[in-house]
């Protein structure tokens, strides 16, 4: 029997819209929302098979819609092969189909006689051929959008009905069309149609969609910019317009700019007054005053003076602009005049005799106080200082004595003005009289905040930040919140990574494994199982770190098997072992070092070899070579001189081959084998100031291939190893 499938007609393609109506989502939400929406909806379209276009996500406050051209109307039917058991197995001596063979056809809802067979690459199997019917892409699209809708995930839900329905906000309305035609289904008491919403303050009446070309312009008749790119495009270049009429620039705010996009349906940038008097506030005040009560950009001239304006963005299309700047104006003064009263309170008080109130406010239940902490920060930067020549270490130890004063100010105290932290301590220090460098060390303490944050600028922010961030890491390991699958409530991960930011950054020779010891032996009674954690966890972010500098996996395992608590060492002997890898004598080193490993696991062997039991002339070369190199190597390591290093050990594998060939290591001799293991461990020793290079992998090594470099492949090897098979 032969088979030929049946050539499938195509359908026309449709223009798919969704649309998923609803209160006021909080603007964090949007974009993920939006764009996991489009995903889930593509995953849908792929998995049954229905070719779909190129797609654009909307979203505003009110509204997620996701809009795909060119879906096709359907999977057109079609007939496919399926492979089944062997011919042998299928079908008798004569030919006929076998007790295997009926049951293959069966299963697949096909009668004996339509059971063939087919020669492939990999011999001859039985094959039927199965009708698959079409799939009608509306029909699709209605069963299973409301469990996407339902499935779409949300840092927060909430529910607004008798039933289980959740959302991010109460939904208000569905609309899905599929080219002319409407896709009516259900979800949480609604029925999807042809009908949208505009601007909630111009008229907020349903609006019909005949065709989902139509969307964007008919909300955009209705006050909405459905389009956040075009928002954002609007409001950027209305600002700038805008504070241009002034003579001014406004302050560059990303993250201002995607909330004002994400706030608004309709944005109207208004150009509002500022009181002369309110620029005696520090900028970083001002500014924050400005974008966290009314979400409005501030403006300075190209030194960053500030000038006595700002700019809001109403979401209120057609309104009277001198009337919203009125009222933008009122609630901007009235929040500046409590910002004066906060900080001439706090310039009044000082942050010293703060320092001695830190007694009275727990830092972490269970832990200490901010006083605790205080002393906690002083003597880690005392500890870091030491490690780094060039810090200077009175400033460093004033700066941590001060550097948590200002968490008990008014001005952070007060919810609005908290993302200061650190920032007010070196305004308030600087303009209290502390030397420069204390204030920016204060300043800079949090730094960096995020992945994409800055790093300190001074090297003593610098250890602050690695002081601060250790303690709070080390701190909260031992209450047991620690960070489990996405769970990371206290950023324990992101924090981590700022320390090795900063280390690999200002490349300090810190030593992760001593400083963890130090903060340790600052509490009282640490957890053991707790404490164990910690450095496990270090690791591993290190081990990412590695990897997003390009660093592949391998070689980031072999170093960070030797050198994880010494960042910059480990990642100066990864950049070596790169440059290293495509030689041929590295992958012969790799081979030994493999052998090494296989023949030293789970010997338990200690000291030096003893020269006097060296009876072969290939063990006595290995002792030799090996002792010559070692005070160079330790040179090199010091220097981080890698590529040296690894030269230096390169100059081994000749010796270390010659062992292999002509000694027998697990010799019958008890004293003969301890010896040759304890020159193996000792070579071991000097290749693991760089790395562990068993760990490294080299692609298409066999272990036939291996063996062929120490051994006959027909012989166990003379040394007594079991060679792994080195494919990754």
């Amino acid at each position: 029997m032969t088979f030929s499938s049946a050539h499938p007609i195509i359908r026309a393609m449709e223009l798919l819209l969704l649309e998923i109506g609803t209160e006021e989502i909080p603007p964090s939400f949007l974009d993920p929302a939006a764009n996991e929406l489009e995903r889930r909806i593509r995953a849908l379209l792929t998995e049954h098979e229905i070719k779909a276009g190129e797609a654009e996500v909307f979203y505003t406050p009110r509204r997620l819609a996701v809009h795909f051209a060119e879906v096709a109307a359907e999977r057109p039917a079609r007939t496919i092969e399926l492979q089944g058991p062997p011919r042998k197995a299928a079908f008798d001596k004569d030919g006929k189909p076998t007790r295997t063979g009926i049951g293959f056809a069966r299963a697949h809802g096909n009668a004996p006689e339509d059971l063939g067979w087919k020669k492939t690459d990999k011999g001859e199997y039985a094959f039927i051929e199965k009708q698959l019917p079409s799939v009608n892409t509306a029909d699709v699209l209605r069963e299973k959008l409301p469990g996407i809708v339902a499935s779409i995930p949300f840092p927060k839900t909430m529910r607004w009905r008798s039933d289980k329905t959740r959302f991010a906000r109460p939904i208000r309305w569905l609309l899905c069309m599929f080219g002319t035609e409407s896709v009516r289904f259900e979800f949480a008491g609604l029925t999807a149609g042809n009908k949208t919403h505009g601007h909630r303050g111009f008229g907020d009446k349903p609006i019909e969609i005949t065709t989902p070309g139509d969307y964007e312009k008919l909300l955009l008749d209705h006050k909405v910019v459905a389009s956040p790119k075009a928002r954002r495009q609007s409001i950027m270049k209305e600002i700038a317009e805008m504070a241009t009429g002034v003579n001014a620039i406004p302050v560059e705010d990303p993250e201002l700019v995607e909330e004002t996009v994400n706030t608004t349906e309709f944005p109207v940038p208004i150009l509002c007054d500022l009181q002369p008097e309110h620029l005696t506030l520090p900028p970083e005040v001002l500014i924050t005053a400005l974008k966290k009560h009314q979400r409005c950009f501030a403006v300075h001239k190209e030194n960053h003076k500030l000038l006595p304006y700002f700019i809001a963005v109403a979401d209120a299309p057609n309104c009277d602009k001198k009337t919203v700047a009125n009222w933008y104006e009122h609630a901007v003064g009235s929040r500046l005049r409590d910002a004066q009263f906060f900080f001439d309170a706090d310039m009044k008080k000082g942050l010293e005799p703060l320092v001695k109130e830190e007694k009275r406010v727990t830092w972490i239940k269970g832990i200490g106080s901010y006083s605790d902490k205080t002393e906690h920060l002083r003597g880690l930067c005392q500890h870091l200082a030491k490690q780094v020549p060039d810090a200077d270490a009175e400033t460093l130890d004033r700066a941590a004595y001060l550097a948590k004063a200002d968490l008990l100010t008014q001005m952070i105290r007060e919810k609005e003005f908290t993302s200061l932290q650190g920032k007010m301590g070196g305004i308030y220090a600087r303009l209290q009289g502390e030397p420069a460098p204390v204030a920016d060390a204060i300043a800079e303490q949090y730094l960096p905040a995020t992945a994409e944050d800055e790093l300190p600028r001074t090297l003593e922010a610098c250890l602050l930040s690695i002081a601060d961030k250790t303690d709070n890491i080390i701190a909260t390991f031992l209450t047991g919140a620690i960070p489990t699958g996405s769970e990371d409530p206290f950023a324990l991960r992101r924090q981590a990574t700022g320390i090795l930011a900063a280390i690999l950054d200002r490349k300090l020779p810190t030593d992760i494994d001593r400083l963890i010891d130090a903060a340790l032996n600052l509490f009282p009674t640490p957890n053991p199982y707790h404490a164990g954690r910690i450095r496990p966890f270090i690791k591993e972010r290190l081990q990412i770190q590695l990897g997003e500098k390009g660093i592949p996996y391998d070689i980031v395992g072999a170093v960070i098997e030797t050198t994880w608590h010494l960042p910059c060492q480990a990642l100066a002997s990864a950049k070596a072992l790169l440059e290293f890898r495509e030689q041929a004598e590295f992958e012969r080193l790799i081979i030994g070092q493999k052998r090494v490993a296989n023949i030293l696991r789970g010997q338990d062997i200690s000291g030096l070899p003893d020269p006097g039991l060296l009876c072969e002339p290939a063990e006595k070369e290995l002792w030799k070579q090996a002792q010559e190199i070692e005070p160079q190597l330790d040179k090199a390591v010091k220097a981080q001189a890698f590529t040296r290093a690894i030269e230096l050990l390169l100059s081994l594998r000749s010796a270390i081959d010659r062992l292999f060939d002509d000694v027998l290591v697990m010799a019958e001799d008890e004293k003969l084998r301890t010896n040759r293991l304890q020159l193996l461990g000792y070579v071991r020793s000097l290749f693991r100031k760089v790395a562990d290079l068993s760990k490294v992998v080299i692609v298409g090594i066999s272990t036939q291939r291996a063996q062929s470099h120490g051994s006959a492949p027909s012989q166990v090897p003379s040394d007594g190893s079991t060679l792994e098979p080195l494919n990754p």
